[in-house]
């Protein structure tokens, strides 16, 4: 079976790979962590007083193809403002942009990715020009998860541990605090997440314990309540002989769980506490967990 499965919604060109589609584009664009937008080799910066102008780039790096009008910016972007500032500010906000982005441009020619539609509506084609982390990151899943599907397990094993490699990034845009880019915060983290539940259930009976423990540490930092993840690491301490330390790694969760929460403990948790207080598990191994 090759690389190649169908993955609906891809273009032919996302068929391609990951590297190659970052190598190409003339735009790159990293907003997970510290934000940096590159063209070619130069990194491009907006003056703070265009902070807006980039406030809608970055709109339209998160939603490419989604029709938005002058309105809806305003309404995302300038929040309480007088309508008319608010679209005259929206107006030179978008004039400074294109002339970052394209500084070659004449006063009446197109932009090759920002068009603007009838009634002051405006969409963000990236046209093979702009690679994102974002994007990267959503076709890494798309691909493992296909992969997954087709049973393709070693694969979908790549692509997930390279989704997985975002946690580290920091989170989306992580200076930022607009209130619209929560929802897509939350579903890239949704995407790391998945990804690192299914490399903790592949690499459960045949990965080895490093990347075990890598996946069940990224996973904490997404979520500290994880169970999967908090099992996982106990069951890799008791399997290297380190009964103390998963002792202490269990009785942590389990206040932390209770203290923070305000929840009883699973019973899968209460029993594993349960015997490890009592040293029965020096006798008789880890619990083992089950792949699926």
């Amino acid at each position: 079976m090759t690389a190649s499965y169908a993955i609906d919604g891809l273009r032919r060109n996302d068929l391609a790979h990951p590297r190659e589609l970052e190598r190409e584009a003339p735009y790159r664009a990293h907003l997970f962590g510290d934000l940096r937008i590159y063209h070619g080799d130069h990194r491009l910066t907006l003056e703070t007083s265009r902070r807006k102008g980039l406030h809608i780039l970055l709109w339209f790096l998160l939603n490419p193809g989604k029709p938005c009008s002058t309105d809806q910016f305003v309404d995302t972007l300038w929040p309480g403002a007088d309508p008319d500032k608010a679209i005259q500010g929206f107006d030179v906000s978008m004039h400074a942009l294109k002339r970052l982005l394209e500084p070659e441009l004449g006063p009446r020619e197109q932009s090759s990715f920002i068009q603007r539609h009838a009634s002051r509506v405006y969409t963000f084609d990236p046209a093979g020009l702009w690679w994102t982390d974002v994007a990267d990151l959503g076709l890494l899943y798309q691909r493992g998860h296909a992969c997954d599907i087709a049973g393709d397990v070693a694969r979908a094993r790549f692509y997930y541990r390279r989704v997985s490699e975002y946690v580290s990034q920091g989170p989306l845009l992580e200076d930022e605090s607009c209130h619209w880019l929560e929802h897509h915060r939350r579903r890239y983290d949704l995407m790391c997440s998945q990804a690192l539940t299914r490399l903790m259930q592949i690499d459960i009976d045949c990965g080895p314990d490093e990347e075990l423990l890598e996946s069940a540490y990224q996973m904490l930092r997404l979520d500290r309540y994880n169970q999967l993840a908090t099992t996982v690491i106990i069951e890799v301490l008791l399997r290297n002989g380190q009964h103390g330390r998963a002792e202490r790694r269990l009785e942590a969760f389990c206040s932390a769980v209770q203290r923070d929460l305000g929840v009883q403990l699973p019973a899968e948790f209460v029993e594993l506490r349960r015997q490890l207080l009592n040293g029965r598990l020096h006798r008789s191994g880890p619990p083992h967990l089950p792949a699926r």
